[in-house]
């Protein structure tokens, strides 16, 4: 039997009849556009995160660009962003004309060394972006003390750690802005692309509102720049749906998580198969589980030969993005992405694998480097 990487669509029939029932809701209501669906999901985003203000949006990266236009972030500007990410976390800085400035990550972790942010901050620095990596967080109590230390913004990064906590508090709470991505591999996850910013600023939520609609300030007087980025009324329905899974998703990812440490350890492979730290403070929804090994792609080719699912999660860093050229960036100068892009490879994760799962990949692996 297979193993599949990722889970798509609804879990079971009688989630299968809920999305039906959602789309004749949003067919009947004619909300294809924002309206009572998503106000309803940015209702309980709100609750969930416990913050003030969200805004459900057409996708993460619309997120991004939103969230930071709303900060400020323009041409002349830098924004400092982890070597090690999703494209989307730097396209959206230069998508504004601002340059992303790129900083080496933690070899425990891969998340923003805040030492590394701090040694990259000049003058033209507006904000910074933690990305909170595969569903946990980033240093973000050092990261915070910089950001106050020098009066830069912060914008989150929550892609992938929707629900993740740090010292109790939401992702995606604690910086001036927070976004999220719910696409379709995502733990929570819509029947195509939505997002997500959240804020507890007033002012910072109304400037987002208007620059999710054209920079709409009402009446069709359009006050900035803005981009169309409304999510769907089918997304908010779906969403909500799922949101009200979501513990119990977690709770199983969690469960396999802790199958595969024992797998690992049992096999004595801890030296060889090493799966990423924990970030101080943080817990972890495990949107992947990250290991690093040797001969990482044969590895990886191997599994997939057994019908074991497995990725890369990311096999080059953002600074060698040929489309970054221009930044003059050279292999050595960000040596602990680099040497994660060569060994990380995430295994399979996802709530609907079975409790044998686990122990299967991690004996295939230790086959593989026998």
């Amino acid at each position: 039997m297979s193993i599949s990487m990722v889970a798509l669509g609804p879990d079971d029939l009688e989630e299968r009849a809920e999305w039906l029932t959602a789309l004749e809701r949003t067919v009947d209501a004619t909300a294809f556009c924002l309206g009572n669906e998503v106000t309803n999901f940015e209702a309980q985003a709100c609750e969930f995160l416990d913050v003030p203000f969200a805004l459900g949006v057409s996708n993460g990266t619309d997120a991004l660009r939103i969230g930071l236009q709303a900060l400020g972030v323009g041409p002349g500007d830098e924004v400092i962003v982890p070597a090690t990410s999703f494209f989307a976390s730097a396209s959206s800085v230069a998508h504004l004309g601002a340059t992303p400035v790129f900083a080496d990550v933690l070899p425990e972790t891969l998340q923003l060394d805040p030492a590394e942010a701090k040694r990259h901050i000049t003058e033209r620095t507006k904000a910074m972006m933690p990305v909170h990596l595969y569903g946990q967080a980033a240093p973000m109590g050092e990261l915070l003390a910089l950001a106050e230390e020098t009066g830069i913004e912060v914008i989150e990064d929550a892609a992938q750690s929707f629900d993740a906590r740090y010292e109790g508090r939401a992702l995606g709470s604690l910086g001036r802005c927070g976004t999220f991505s719910f696409y379709v591999t995502k733990n929570l996850a819509a029947a195509g692309d939505a997002g997500m910013i959240v804020t507890r600023d007033e002012a910072t939520f109304e400037r987002m509102r208007s620059l999710r609609v054209h920079g709409d300030a009402g009446g069709y007087q359009h006050e900035h720049l803005g981009w169309n980025a409304r999510m769907d009324g089918f997304q908010g329905a779906i969403l909500s749906i799922r949101l009200e899974r979501l513990r119990a998703v977690h709770a199983a990812r969690a469960k396999n998580a802790g199958r595969y440490h024992a797998a690992i350890e049992a096999r004595g492979l801890s030296d060889i198969v090493r799966p990423l730290g924990l970030t101080d403070g943080s817990d972890h929804v495990w949107h992947q589980y990250i290991v690093r090994v040797p001969n990482r792609d044969h590895v990886m080719q191997s599994l997939r030969d057994q019908g074991i699912g497995c990725a890369v999660y990311y096999p080059s860093t953002l600074p060698s993005q040929p489309v970054f050229a221009n930044l003059g960036h050279r292999d050595g100068d960000f040596p602990v992405a680099e040497a994660g892009c060569r060994d990380v490879l995430g295994l399979p994760i996802h709530h609907r694998l079975k409790d044998e799962d686990p122990d299967r990949v991690i004996a295939a692996i230790a086959e593989t480097l026998a």
